[in-house]
């Protein structure tokens, strides 16, 4: 016997109030009404089946992404289901099973709903039983429950039609003992720093895991799913408001694709069940945000990988083709065609929410514009800078700089940094994040812990060192001028408060003097002539320094340096090495460093090329 539909009228009430860049959002009451719409209703409605269909007969991508859908689908029906794990006897270890989860319930039950092929909805209907059935999924940890909520509701929600009534009726109470049962009593208590309230990723991916739960079932509970939904849009614009104003994610490029495709997820269920999102996308730098993404990913496909994150290769989930149709940015559905296909013609891992792309697909059509500017500055907690020469001039240049907050969540002490490529290389490089487990590495006191890390360091950054300190972990730098009209555009990076007790002012501006060159100014204003000043650029290049130029070569291309001031400083190159043994290692890194003393006011020059002054 099938589970009724029960005909409910959601009734949602929402008032809520952000502080936005010192602008105070006027606090809106919004009634809302509408029937629980019958299943599927979650990101891949019924209606939608038919496109979906017609686009793999009509789209190559769509077609080969289909066929990636079965191949995965296939090899999943093999696998063994999940098991409740402990890490050391006793902490469950959920958060990698919950993502493999959503992996499993969106390439099962899609596969099932495109192909009709019943192996996948007994595979998936297995899978749900399982994961249903363990003693809980790690409220301890709230990311591992938001993550399985989302999993449990995909498969629950697309395969509704056909799971038996008994699978029914479990996964119902379990989304609602393991899941939303909790977060209504973190919504009543939880403080600031809670999942449910904090302005960090956690946020947005917490409370739209509780929305995905809540609205799956919201036949058998609509008071609490009305309870949910409207607790979720209140504090989800604590972390959205930090993409303001130009689309910044604070937290890096790693964080950007966690945030976002959760976010896609919550305005995608918000306005296809209930017809608005209640402003959440027109907060400000929402609609700019997969634009500055694009904007700042290398010629070369290359992201700029700071604050913890890992490699530097671009994200690969559907937020994009969301994003290109909710704000209608053809560009941004370009930039991840070519992304799709990249992927599916090479080795890939699994991206759990790859197959959204499908019901997601975005074809409009893009041309790209042929003038382009060459400085892009991002306001935001981290200012980005971006430099270019024409890309059709031979070895032009590409740089991109940051300010910086380093005791905001997952920062370093990274304040000036910048990443420099020429003819496809990458001839400045960011280590990333090492080991999350590492003792005290949360601990983002002026102080604490996190900075006897090399990676979290200014030490490992292509920045300053005075006397040999790190940065002040309490300070930041901001972009505080710029031009951009200019036949050499230039933007400056105050940093003084990096150096808080080190420095009376400390400023960096970058400079593009020609499509191949830039030359960045350090003016450092010192406490005393004694103090010493290490300009650094990690590298994983090969290095030969002579004096003050020095040649970098890396895949049979080259990259230059000169020191322009002060005229007696001189390059020199030390390997790279972590500061102790538990760190990840530094494997092939050179630091290429210029040292100086001797004055109270230095002006470091340094002037990067991909020409050599013969060409």
């Amino acid at each position: 016997m099938k589970t009724r539909i029960k005909k409910t009228l959601l009734f949602l009430v929402l008032t809520f109030c952000i502080a936005c860049k010192g602008q105070v959002v006027v606090p809106t009451t919004v009634v809302f009404e509408q029937e629980v719409l019958p299943h599927p209703r979650l990101l891949f409605s019924k209606e939608q089946e038919g496109n979906v269909k017609e686009r793999i007969r009509m789209i190559p991508l769509a077609e080969e992404l289909y066929a990636g859908l079965l191949h995965d689908a296939d090899s999943l029906l093999s696998v063994p289901v999940q098991q409740y794990s402990l890490r050391n006897g006793y902490i469950p270890d959920m958060l990698g099973i919950s993502r493999d989860q959503i992996f499993r319930m969106i390439t099962l039950s899609m596969a099932y709903r495109l192909s009709a092929d019943h192996r996948y909805l007994e595979k998936a209907e297995v899978e749900l039983v399982n994961v249903c059935g363990f003693p809980n999924w790690n409220p301890q940890h709230y990311l591992d429950v938001a993550e399985m909520t989302t999993a449990v509701a995909i498969g629950y929600d697309w395969l509704y039609a056909d799971l038996e009534d008994t699978t029914k009726e479990l996964i119902v109470q379990s989304i609602k003992t393991k899941a939303l049962d909790l977060a209504i009593k973190e919504y009543a208590v939880g403080t600031a720093g809670s999942w449910a309230k904090r302005e960090t990723n956690w946020n947005v991916v917490c409370n739209t895991g509780m929305v995905m739960g809540a609205m799956a079932i919201a036949e058998e509970y609509p008071e609490l799913t009305e309870t949910i939904i409207r607790h979720a849009v209140k504090y989800t614009p604590n972390c959205l408001q930090h993409f303001a104003p130009d689309g910044v994610c604070y937290e890096g490029p790693a964080y950007w694709g966690y945030t976002n495709i959760y976010l896609s997820l919550l305005l995608s269920v918000l306005n296809s069940n209930l017809g608005q999102d209640f402003g959440l996308s027109a907060l400000e730098g929402i609609h700019k945000t997969a634009l500055y993404y694009i904007h700042s990913t290398s010629p070369s496909g290359r992201i700029f990988n700071f604050a913890n994150s890992g490699g530097t290769s671009p994200d690969t989930g559907p937020t994009f083709f969301f994003f290109s149709r909710h704000f209608n940015q053809p560009e941004v559905a370009a930039f991840y065609r070519n992304t799709l296909t990249r992927l599916l013609k090479g080795k890939r891992a699994n991206e759990r929410f790859l197959y959204l792309a499908l019901p997601w697909f975005d074809n409009s059509p893009y041309t790209a514009e042929s003038v382009s500017s060459k400085l892009n500055v991002y306001k935001g907690i981290n200012d980005i800078a971006v430099l270019k020469g024409k890309g059709t001039t031979p070895h032009s240049i590409y740089l991109i700089a940051k300010g910086g907050d380093p005791d905001e969540a997952h920062q370093q002490m990274d304040v000036g940094t910048f990443i420099v490529e020429s003819d496809g290389v990458r001839w400045s490089d960011d280590l990333g994040a090492d080991s999350y487990d590492l003792p005290g590495f949360w601990d983002y006191k002026p102080d604490g812990q996190r900075w006897t890390y090399f990676r979290n360091t200014n030490f490992s950054h292509n920045t300053l060192a005075i006397d040999g300190k790190i940065q002040y972990a309490a300070g930041r730098g901001d972009v505080i001028d710029y031009k951009k009209e200019t036949i050499q555009p230039f933007f400056t990076i105050d940093m003084t408060s990096a150096y808080e007790g080190q420095a009376n002012s400390v400023l960096r501006t970058y400079t593009l003097t020609d499509d191949a060159s830039v030359t960045i100014t350090d003016k450092v204003n010192l406490h005393t002539s004694s103090q010493e000043i290490t300009w650094s650029m990690i590298t994983a290049a090969n290095v030969k320094c002579e004096g003050k130029n020095a040649e970098l070569s890396k895949n049979g291309k080259c990259f230059y340096l000169e020191i322009l001031s002060p005229q007696n400083a001189v390059f020199t190159s030390v390997p790279a090495k972590t500061f102790t043994e538990k760190e990840k290692p530094v494997d092939g890194y050179r630091l290429l460093q210029v040292t100086v003393t001797g004055q109270k006011e230095q002006v470091i020059v340094v002037n990067l090329s991909s020409k050599s002054k013969n060409e």
